[in-house]
């Protein structure tokens, strides 16, 4: 479904670009009213296509800094085709209309540049060191644009050859100076790098993107070559010029780009949320619910609006937590029966001491408990250290995304990720070396929840193999601590995964768009790459599989 309605936009905007190259058609027909109402119309049906391409973008994408690329490159299009109205059918003024013929290279210079940023971001990836480098090639541009706008003082870019006070960029009036062709070559070199690297990022890993990049660069190729070289040497009426044959070829490699998901995309939410097992409400500023997953929250308003300010119990296991966010609010709830179990059981162990000690002295029954008391907290202030930095992770990111925002579904995904190995990692901690049944699951079961809510981000993960393993609890959490930093590690770029014990350690296969370095972790790992596929081996010191 979404293919078709997808397939029917292209040819809805195609459709409507054909109807402007029509209009152009009748813009010669010496009738003054028929040739203004089609150049007129032309122009709007340009824009029109420009800007509900721009909205789409911001709707499919998610907010990175390739969607800012793409959007500031579609305003800048819109500029060049609006100056080139202006220029052209609407000021007279011979000052205005020399500035304005500079000032039309302006999209010009940054469109490329900024297609070529779009590239290399896409190569790099949005969570790469080198990000935000790519805009140093800003500062040529600019430096590029500024000489051109300033010709009047040095004609390195047009050479007039009428006074300065008769000139205002009419054909035959000026010759070219060198700058003219630095822009040129500016804008080529741009262009090809661009192109290159979305080849080399497309070749012999998506053979439909690759044959659509080629596809559209030889339409683009083939127009351009017919515009020049048979339409403007004969002054023929054609339906296109150059400024839209070059405006909506560059379109369509942006789009390429978009449809072969190579920049991180938004779509299918609603699913996504559907398909996490949590119940997540989010509703506007009057408590009305605007997003409910398929597991409801049962709260009234009063509960919903208490739930803001501290979190609230639904019933002797449920806890209602809220928070707000710049349209509304957002809750969700938490099953804490497992720590009222735990509670529970604490509970009754202490009056199993508190009834054998009866015959102790109230003094030494004092110590005892204020010792008791004093592990209870320091297991604590363990589990709370070490999960410190998850738990802050957590918290920034839900603080940092907001559920109108595109990024918030991957957001959410990565926190159900942190979350899980918060619970495994507290659960582990719980044990001793002394009540750790030998062989023991607790490695796999750790493991294997982790890949379930790997599944959140869109990762097909899943445990394998055998269960059970020897290792030692000191072995255990380094294991689970490595294995948990690699996860972070390739999470923005793999989408396959499987993870097993092994003999001396745990092995993991996963299929990824890229190999990052790999981190620093608490026990040494192996990687080697075949087929496409990474292989990663945890080496636990000395062994102790089974």
């Amino acid at each position: 479904m979404r293919r078709t309605k997808d397939n029917q936009g292209i040819w809805l905007f195609l459709g409507f670009l054909l109807l402007a190259g029509v209009a152009y058609l009748f813009t010669r027909t010496q009738i003054a009213i028929v040739d203004t109402f089609m150049f007129s119309a032309n122009f709007i049906i340009y824009i029109g296509l420009l800007i509900s391409w721009m909205y789409s973008v911001r709707a499919r994408l998610l907010p990175t800094k390739a969607r800012g690329y793409i959007v500031a490159a579609a305003i800048l299009m819109m500029a060049e085709l609006l100056v080139r109205f202006l220029r052209f059918r609407i000021l007279t003024e011979i000052m205005i209309r020399r500035y304005t013929d500079y000032a039309y290279n302006i999209p010009l210079i940054l469109i490329p540049t900024l297609f070529l940023m779009t590239c290399i971001r896409i190569h790099r990836g949005e969570n790469n060191e080198q990000n935000g480098k790519e805009q140093l090639l800003l500062i040529p541009s600019c430096a590029l644009l500024l000489m051109i706008l300033t010709n009047d003082l040095h004609q390195l870019f047009y050479r007039r050859l009428i006074p300065l006070s008769e000139f205002h960029g009419i054909v035959g009036t000026y010759t070219y100076g060198p700058l003219f062709y630095v822009m040129y070559g500016w804008m080529g070199m741009t262009l090809i790098a661009g192109l290159a690297i979305l080849i080399r990022k497309t070749y012999r890993r998506n053979i439909r993107g690759l044959a659509c990049f080629a596809g559209v660069a030889f339409i683009w190729a083939g127009l351009s070559l017919l515009n020049w070289l048979v339409f403007t040497p004969l002054g023929m009426l054609r339906m296109y010029h150059a400024p839209e044959i070059h405006v909506f070829s560059l379109l369509g490699l942006f789009e390429v780009c978009i449809r072969n998901r190579m920049i991180p995309y938004n779509e299918n939410y609603t699913e996504f949320f559907s398909g996490l097992g949590l119940p997540v409400l989010i509703t506007d500023e009057a408590l009305t619910p605007v997003y409910e997953t398929d597991i409801p929250i049962n709260a009234s308003d009063a509960q919903l609006a208490a739930a803001v300010a501290a979190p609230v119990y639904l019933d002797a296991d449920t806890r209602l937590s809220g928070m707000r966010l710049r349209p509304g609010y957002a809750f969700w709830t938490e099953d804490e029966s497992e720590l009222h179990r735990e509670s529970d059981r604490l509970a009754e162990a202490n009056e199993l001491l508190s009834e054998e000690n009866d015959l102790i002295a109230v003094e030494n029954e004092l110590k005892e408990k204020k010792a008791h008391l004093d592990a209870q907290n320091q297991v604590y202030d363990r589990i709370a250290a070490a999960l410190y930095p998850k738990q802050k992770r957590i918290e920034e990111l839900l603080e940092s995304a907001s559920p109108e925002s595109d990024a918030f579904p991957s957001v959410l995904a990565e926190c159900c990720v942190l979350n899980a190995y918060c619970k495994r990692k507290s659960n582990l901690m719980l044990l001793s070396e002394e009540n750790l049944p030998k062989p023991n699951r607790e490695l796999f079961l750790a493991m294997q929840e982790s890949a379930r809510f790997l599944k959140c981000c869109g990762i097909d993960a899943a445990a394998t193999g055998e269960e059970y393993a020897d290792f030692t609890l000191t072995q255990i959490h380094a294991l689970y601590d490595s294995f948990e930093t690699l996860i972070e590690a390739f999470l923005p770029y793999m989408h396959r995964m499987t993870v097993s014990l092994s003999g001396n350690g745990i092995r993991i296969a996963m299929e990824a768009d890229q190999s990052p370095e790999l981190p620093i972790t608490a026990l040494p790992v192996e990687r080697s790459e075949s087929d496409g596929c990474i292989f990663l081996t945890i080496q636990a010191e000395g062994g102790a599989g089974i």
